[in-house]
Order: structure tokens, then sequence, then C-alpha cells
């Protein structure tokens, strides 16, 4: 099975897509933990994002840009994209980080999309 297709990645993405970061990392994470071969770095991005916007909401912004820049150096090393959008997906994680060392108020957070 591929580990898109996974009942928890379906349901982690729709969490983070929703604005439920810190539940969306716990379906990642368990994701990761079983991951094979290519997969652990692929899972990661998603668990990296997702925990770094947590950080955010907590006021925690040194940890969250450090978790987002995590997963922004996966995304260059990842070469099946499994039809996840990681291009889109990281230009709106380095726009989230320009925002969060600006201190903007009321950012858009990004949204995990497939290819178009």
């Amino acid at each position: 099975m591929s580990i898109i297709s996974d009942h928890r990645f379906i349901r982690g993405v729709h969490l983070f897509n929703t604005g439920e970061y810190l539940e969306a990392s716990d379906c990642f994470e368990d994701l990761f933990f079983e991951a094979v071969r290519d997969e652990p770095d692929f899972i990661r991005v998603f668990l990296q994002f997702s925990v770094g916007i947590h950080h955010v909401e907590r006021g925690q912004r040194r940890p969250a840009i450090e978790r987002i820049n995590e997963g922004l150096m996966l995304i260059e090393a990842i070469t099946d994209d499994r039809g996840i959008d990681l291009e889109m997906l990281g230009v709106q994680m380095e726009t989230t980080i320009a925002q969060i060392e600006a201190r903007v108020s009321g950012i858009l957070w990004p949204r995990i999309s497939g290819k178009r």
C-alpha cells in the first residue's frame, strides 16, 4: 500500500489543512516510525511542518523556524513526491518563515495539496 493511501496520512493531511497541527503531527509521527525505504524523509516533511506551526501557535518562534527549515531541507532531497505538490508547499512554508520572523499576526497557513 502506498503511504499516501494510508488512512493516517489522509487524516493527517485533513487535520493539517483544517488547522489541527498537533493532531496532524501525531498521525505523521505514527507513519514516520513505520516508514521504510524512502518513506521516512517524505513523511518527515509533513511532521516537521505540522510541529513547526504548532510551535508558532504556542509562541515558540525559534523552534518553529528550526522545524520548518528541517522540513524545507528534506523537500530538496525528495525524489518521489507521490503526487503531492511539495514545491508549492515549500514555497508557502518559506513565506510562513518570513512572516514568523516579521512577527506578522494572522498568518495564512499553508495547505497540503496534490499536483495540478
